[in-house]
């Protein structure tokens, strides 16, 4: 029978039940994680569904509805997922962005029918596979998440990118970490996400579950242990979710191009030189950006002032642009007296963000201030004392200027 309800499907099983519980208690921090490293984009997924007894995946929302974009992956469907209450929760994201870049690759070495003759052999060349694919990950600088994903003998490798990196890059590298299967005695080519080296603009290749609860088996994602000082091989429950949170994204190393038997050997062309990482520059959203007539919330973000997108496409060729906003402070509250939770706002501010196509590279979360090149600010001071020695004198007087408009109602 298709699972249901985690109360039904594991009532009197106290084992089960507890680790449906960590996974619950973790489903907030989990959908955070999940949002930051694994949500290449938010306007599409796949969700599973359980009718008459039958669970299936459906791609959301339907094509009629995604020119809209009021349907979103968010930390609430996120937190339902990780939570797993119901089938119906559960949802798969896509590992391609809709600008053919990708943050994560992934490999999955699956066994769907424990049933077969010689299953138990597939489990343990999946398994050894597994291994050897994510020792040689970590001989390459990653830190790959070996899951167990259905239990029988299914096993999933996660590896989280530092950034994202274009389609064909990430594409080719998992395809070269799996070209050996054949020789670990597989049955058959793994998938690997992202399944594509390049996609269409309509082109939405298939999705791969998130981790946590299994759609059809009594089972949880448990994750391989590579930590010699801990004696068990697999993590379950809250430690599996440490390992998960803990893991470290790495940047991804270039893949040699194979080369095309009984072709010329080209001439060695001249090294270009590397590209300058452009720097960033950190962007105040309310009074630069958006229109900002007094604080009415935090949810309540104003206008685009005039020139504001212009102004944004031009610094953009020159610079990433980093969004920092009050906005995404934990102190600030609701009108209701409740806290804001900053990954919340974050995903608030991104919206608006793509709503008025306004460029940035991202929306800074983090406590303090970023690291950058410049602020812009409606209410920034310069002050430089260090190469100025009228520094402090020329900050005073701009300050005192700035405060006796605020007080003048001159500026809001």
């Amino acid at each position: 029978m298709a699972a249901t309800d985690i109360g039904i499907e594991f009532a009197g099983d106290r084992r089960m039940l507890w680790i449906a519980s960590e996974w619950q208690n973790y489903s907030e921090q989990l959908a955070e994680w999940a949002m930051e490293h694994l949500a290449n984009r938010r306007d599409v997924w796949s969700q599973y569904t359980l009718r008459n007894g039958e669970v299936r995946v459906v791609m959301l929302p339907i094509k009629e509805r995604r020119a809209a974009g009021t349907d979103m992956v968010t930390i609430t469907k996120l937190k339902r997922h990780f939570g797993g209450r119901v089938v119906s929760h559960l949802i798969g994201l896509h590992s391609i962005s809709d600008h053919q870049t990708a943050k994560w690759f992934a490999i999955d070495i699956d066994l769907h029918d424990e049933t077969l003759a010689n299953a138990g052999e597939i489990a343990e060349a999946n398994l050894n596979a597994a291994l050897v694919w994510a020792a040689r990950l970590r001989a390459a600088g990653f830190d790959p998440l070996v899951f167990d994903s259905n239990g029988v003998g299914g096993y999933h490798i996660w590896v989280l990118l530092d950034r994202e990196y274009p389609l064909a890059d990430v594409y080719d590298y998992a395809d070269s970490v799996r070209s050996d299967w054949q020789q670990l005695d597989l049955p058959r080519k793994p998938e690997i996400f992202p399944p594509k080296r390049q996609v269409g603009p309509d082109d939405l290749p298939y999705t791969l579950r998130l981790p946590g609860r299994h759609h059809t088996r009594k089972h949880f994602t448990r994750v391989r242990n590579f930590d010699p000082m801990i004696g068990q091989e697999w993590l379950e429950g809250g430690e599996a979710i440490e390992a998960m949170l803990s893991a470290r994204p790495a940047p991804l190393p270039r893949v040699k191009k194979r080369a095309v038997k009984n072709d010329p050997k080209p001439a060695p062309k001249p090294r270009k030189p590397a590209a300058k990482r452009k720097p960033r520059v950190c962007i105040d959203l309310d009074g630069v950006l958006a229109s900002y007539d007094g604080w009415k919330g935090p949810e309540l973000i104003g206008e685009p002032l005039k020139g504001a997108r212009d102004f944004a496409l031009a610094l953009d060729k020159i610079a990433d642009i980093v969004i920092y906003s009050s906005r995404c402070s934990e102190d600030l509250g609701d009108e209701t007296g409740r806290m804001i939770d900053p990954v919340r706002m974050r995903v608030k501010i991104i919206d608006w963000l793509e709503r008025y196509k306004i460029p940035f590279r991202d929306v800074y979360i983090g406590r303090g201030k970023p690291v950058a090149s410049a602020f812009i600010d409606d209410r920034a001071v310069m002050c430089s004392p260090q190469t100025d020695k009228d520094a402090f004198k020329e900050a005073l007087a701009a300050a005192r200027s700035l405060i006796r408009r605020r007080r003048s109602g001159e500026i809001k």
